[in-house]
């Protein structure tokens, strides 16, 4: 999955192409994908057979699709899901990351913590997140339970600087060119959803289990 960091920058460039209703419910539902436990936050489903995994799009369009066309919340946590799957395809098939290899998940969670600062100072990033009021009482807790507040303490590290170090895999170039990549996706499922037409298609992007 993307660094909520790259989520954001995401999110803040999509502001500057489109109108959005409520960017603070915006920017908080893009992000809260990655503090829920519980459940199924992200919406993975096996298919074909059990061979493959995907995100269920057409499960989440059923149950918040009238949502996502009056609150930007469950607009941008559908997007936190494009954009994933649109990573997943970014780095595995097209730059070939093996995460079997020992270590490697941890080397690649080192490369968002060093490229943080990069995105945040490239594409001003300010850490503004607003949790919503009565937060606990949005549909959304439906699909699992969400750690708020660990979140923003989450959310306030990635925005400490590091001490720069070498990268092992996902440099700045790479995180330019998906941050690119993933925002014309987004802004083709946003008019989708205004055209009230499937968008992404989630069987297209499945992936094959790592057993």
């Amino acid at each position: 999955m993307a660094s909520s960091i790259v989520h954001l920058a995401i999110t803040n460039e999509l502001i500057k192409k489109y109108s959005f209703r409520d960017v603070h419910r915006l920017k908080y539902g893009s992000v809260i994908v990655d503090a829920g436990y519980n459940g199924n936050s992200h919406l993975k489903i096996n298919v074909f057979d059990g061979q493959k995994k995907t995100y269920d799009f057409d499960s989440f369009r059923q149950m918040f699709g009238e949502k996502m066309r009056e609150d930007d919340f469950y607009l941008g946590y559908y997007l936190h899901l494009v954009q994933d799957v649109l990573y997943r395809r970014f780095v595995y098939d097209k730059y070939h990351w093996n995460p079997k290899i020992p270590g490697n998940v941890e080397r690649l969670h080192r490369d968002y913590a060093i490229v943080n600062g990069y995105i945040i100072k490239k594409y001003n990033l300010v850490n503004d997140l607003l949790i919503p009021e009565n937060f606990s009482e949005e549909i959304i807790n439906n699909l699992c339970s969400f750690d708020a507040e660990d979140f923003r303490k989450r959310m306030d590290s990635y925005f400490i600087p590091i001490e720069e170090q070498d990268i092992f895999f996902f440099t700045r170039e790479m995180s330019d060119e998906f941050i690119g990549e993933a925002i014309d996706l987004c802004l083709h499922e946003i008019k989708c959803l205004e055209k009230n037409e499937s968008g992404i298609d989630m069987y297209e992007y499945a992936w094959t289990r790592l057993f």
